[in-house]
């Protein structure tokens, strides 16, 4: 990184937080936006808040503090709630509260929920008491009695919306609502921070085992929008197309019928449209609109075997290389190609894009190029071609020579050319991310030798840099824990390493890879390795990095007594050993 850039990124403005920008607008008399607030609840709104982030020391001194500040709610419930500084405060306490408190809450609520589903704070804490409610309901912990007081309550406001599908679906706040609801009768996480967690955490010990009602309601919500005649339009909308998303996700969970008449109405209503959506040449209308190809990416995702193949001959085969160079599909490409479960559909996809991967990366999406490594490794299949192509791909493959500077070029993921054999500042580089994962993806594949080869090859000065580099210190990790690098290969790379491990040693990044090359070394290496760091020690010990690794390799005892170093040495392998001999 360029000096300049460096102090462009230090003087970059941070992003004010919520309580940052609380306070500024409480100087100028602004105490929240929505429903009035007086300054003294405001401010002690604020301080909880503040005071939760830090973190209590046991769950008893949190659980006061959060009846303490409850108390300040009650009897104003709502008007906390629909107030943007109590609101956040409330969502966020709300599982932490106590029955009485949840209680008092889902009275206010229930008693009046059109307004405050439309309201832009308030259906924040709705939805907090829907997703902790449909937990309870679920929960053995709970007697039966509790978990039917929540249930009804989650059964209610699910009802609710149902009732009124019309005004809410097409509204930002109330599509937003429907949306939790469906997850929380079905327990599925929502693409969403708290929410996600709230509705996996730990106390849904029954989620895979729905009650009725709960399906019944998802199921009934399902086959209304399937009937609407604005369906169509619906899948362009952003908004609908993202309540389409988590319904598909529901139905999955709940009524695979249902689901088979969404994903055949899909793809021969709205994403193939007519006989030219057909050709080759020309792209389906399910890959024109961002809505629909996000729509189209969770469709495959919850396809069964036969829709699944079915969306893959009428929308992917003969087209995946146009599709994996545009920016608007390159994430459908990844999706389909992530979501085959077998050989025989991915194949056909593989030999499609086999000949294209310099394309590809050129057009800016070597992410593509990884998920197919990924699902080459995940369904042993096309892996030497994959490496066979990436070699062509960055000219390493003819002559011979040049394979040494496959995994430089893969680190980069450049072509090999005369400016591309400097490797100056090569620990200090960016290297491209998705180029070192697919290495250590190659690493692990079923015959990896080509990469191993190239590896052996590399120069030790390159090999030392490579490995104190922040992401090819990973490199090394896949190298030693791959099963399929033999044992003599990583005991070359040990003794290749030789004379640059006090180097590594010192620095942070390298310190890693010398942890992972120690790991894989035997007691003679490590002796080996030893006498090179006992000469002149001082030089790398003292860093904040080489302290840590000469604790790690007991450095104070192989100075003191070699022999004693050797027993403690071979005392701890022996359980190691023992412990991969079960795990294998």
């Amino acid at each position: 990184m360029s000096s300049e850039a460096s102090v462009k990124r230090k003087n970059r403005k941070r992003k004010k937080t919520f309580l940052g920008n609380a306070r500024k607008y409480a100087k100028k008399g602004c105490f929240g936006r929505g429903s009035k607030m007086d300054e003294d609840t405001y401010q002690f709104f604020l301080r909880s808040l503040e005071t939760f982030r830090l973190g209590f020391d046991d769950e008893e001194l949190k659980s006061i503090f959060v009846d303490n500040v409850f108390e300040h709610t009650e009897n104003q419930e709502i008007e906390c709630s629909t107030n943007q500084v109590g609101c956040r405060v409330i969502e966020t306490l709300l599982p932490f509260a106590n029955d009485s408190i949840l209680q008092r809450f889902i009275e206010k609520f229930s008693s009046n929920l059109r307004p405050l589903i439309y309201d832009r704070f308030a259906s924040f804490v709705l939805q907090q008491l829907v997703v902790i409610s449909s937990k309870k309901s679920l929960s053995l912990n709970l007697p039966e009695d509790k978990r039917t007081y929540h249930k009804n309550f989650a059964l209610k406001v699910s009802k609710f919306l149902l009732n009124n599908l019309e005004d809410y679906t097409w509204d930002n706040i109330g599509n937003r609502v429907i949306r939790i609801c469906l997850c929380c009768l079905t327990q599925i996480p929502l693409e969403n921070k708290q929410n996600a967690t709230a509705v996996l955490g730990p106390d849904s010990a029954q989620k895979d085992k729905l009650p009725e009602e709960f399906i019944e309601v998802v199921t009934e919500f399902g086959q209304r929008l399937l009937l609407w005649p604005q369906f169509n339009e619906m899948c362009f909308s952003e908004l609908t197309s993202g309540l389409f998303q988590v319904l598909l996700k529901a139905l999955k969970k709940t009524d695979s019928k249902l689901l088979k008449q969404y994903l055949e109405k899909l793809l021969t209503g709205t994403f193939v449209t007519s006989k030219s959506d057909l050709e080759e040449d020309l792209l389906p209308q399910g890959f024109l609109s961002v809505s629909l190809v996000i729509l189209l990416e969770t469709a495959l995702q919850v396809a069964g075997k036969k829709m699944f193949n079915l969306y893959l001959e009428k929308l992917f085969l003969g087209r995946m290389v146009k599709l994996a160079c545009l920016k608007s599909t390159t994430f459908a490409v990844q999706k389909a190609l992530a979501q085959c479960a077998n050989k025989e559909q991915f194949d056909p996809l593989f030999d499609e894009l086999s000949d294209h991967f310099g394309e590809i990366i050129e057009k800016g999406h070597p992410a593509v190029i990884l998920t197919i490594g990924q699902t080459c490794k995940r369904l042993s299949s096309k892996q030497g071609l994959f490496i066979q192509n990436m070699l062509k791909t960055l000219n390493c493959h003819e002559p011979e020579e040049r394979l040494k500077h496959f995994v430089i070029c893969m680190s980069r993921l450049t072509p090999l050319n005369e400016n591309s054999t400097s490797n100056q500042n090569l620990a200090k580089e960016r290297l491209n991310l998705q180029g070192t994962l697919m290495l250590q993806l190659m690493l692990e594949f079923n015959k990896p030798i080509k990469v191993v080869n190239s590896l052996l090859a590399m120069e030790v000065q390159d090999l030392r840099d490579l490995f104190s580099n922040s992401m090819g210190s990973h490199i090394v990790d896949s190298y030693v824990k791959s099963e399929f690098v033999g044992e003599k290969s990583r005991e070359r790379l040990v003794r290749k390493m030789a004379g640059t491990y006090q180097d590594l040693a010192a620095s942070k990044y390298g310190s890693r890879s010398f942890e992972a090359l120690w790991n894989a070394a035997n007691l003679k290496a490590k002796t080996q390795i030893m006498e090179e760091l006992a000469y002149k020690e001082g030089s790398w010990s003292n860093t904040d990095f080489g302290r840590i690794i000469a604790s790690k390799i007991n450095l104070v005892l192989y100075k003191r007594s070699k022999e004693m170093w050797k027993n403690a040495v071979n005392n701890t392998a022996k359980p190691e050993k023992a412990l991969a001999d079960v795990l294998k």
